[in-house]
């Protein structure tokens, strides 16, 4: 267990996105929180303005994520962020809830929208990335580690007692993340004890 409480940061992320498809949905809003092992949190949050072309977006998926076109009206586009969203998530561990899921989006949008090719490593030169490893996901912490019948974020707030209120929005995803990795995490130390 020492590789997890030796680490020097660790990066929870979120993303909000348009569609449930990565290959054609866009990403709204990103969020992550970088922490250091003293806890010290470093937050970066910004919507991300989207093209919405036909069969890019759900009217479902937008509105569960409170998208009000006037409130992005002057937030990036995501090209102008993915050299952040790179610089932020290169280093591991990064832990995201139902990471397979976040990561799809943002790979795809780096591909779609940018120069930038998925490569052993991160290279600003080359314009390659690699996303921090390893990725844990607390989709399968909570599976293993929590006596709930369901492991999406709705359910495990119930379970831990976590407000509902601001859900769908990346700031508040990532912070109850963080929230059920460290539950998860103490569990584990527990037994191990």
């Amino acid at each position: 267990m020492s590789n997890i409480t030796d680490y020097r940061t660790i990066s929870y992320f979120d993303v909000e996105t348009t569609s449930l498809n990565p290959d054609t949905g866009e990403i709204i809003q990103i969020c992550i929180v970088t922490e250091d092992r003293s806890g010290n949190l470093e937050t970066w949050s910004t919507k991300i303005r989207p093209r919405l072309q036909e069969g890019t977006y759900q009217k479902s998926a937008l509105k569960i994520n409170n998208f009000k076109p006037k409130e992005w009206i002057n937030a990036p586009i995501f090209e102008d962020v993915a050299d952040k969203i790179i610089e932020k998530l290169r280093w591991g561990p990064i832990v995201a809830h139902n990471a397979a899921f976040d990561i799809s989006f943002i790979e795809s949008c780096l591909d779609r929208y940018t120069v930038w090719k998925k490569g052993i490593r991160t290279d600003f030169q080359e314009k390659t990335y690699r996303l921090g490893y390893p990725v844990i996901d607390t989709v399968a912490l909570s599976y293993l580690m929590l006596d709930s019948d369901r492991q999406n974020l709705v359910a495990l707030r119930d379970h831990l007692g976590i407000d509902q209120d601001g859900s769908h929005e990346a700031v508040k995803d990532v912070m109850d993340c963080r929230t059920v990795f460290w539950h998860c995490l103490e569990k584990i130390m527990s037994v191990q004890r």
